[in-house]
């Protein structure tokens, strides 16, 4: 899978017109898949096509 393919989550709350806290938060519920990148840090990797997912249901939603 080609690195542009996953993004971090300051990435993906900008996609998400979220707080970077909120996809953390989403990401605890099980909400967004993702990964946890080995460390201590809180660094998670999410596939660009696991958002857009998101982003299109929540337009269906919406119409």
């Amino acid at each position: 899978m080609p690195t542009s393919e996953l993004l971090g989550t300051a990435e993906v709350a900008q996609l998400l017109s979220k707080d970077v806290r909120t996809v953390h938060r989403m990401i605890r519920r099980g909400e967004i898949p993702a990964q946890k990148l080995p460390g201590r840090t809180a660094a998670y990797i999410i596939r660009r096509t696991d958002v857009e997912a998101m982003l299109s249901t929540a337009g269906e939603r919406a119409s």
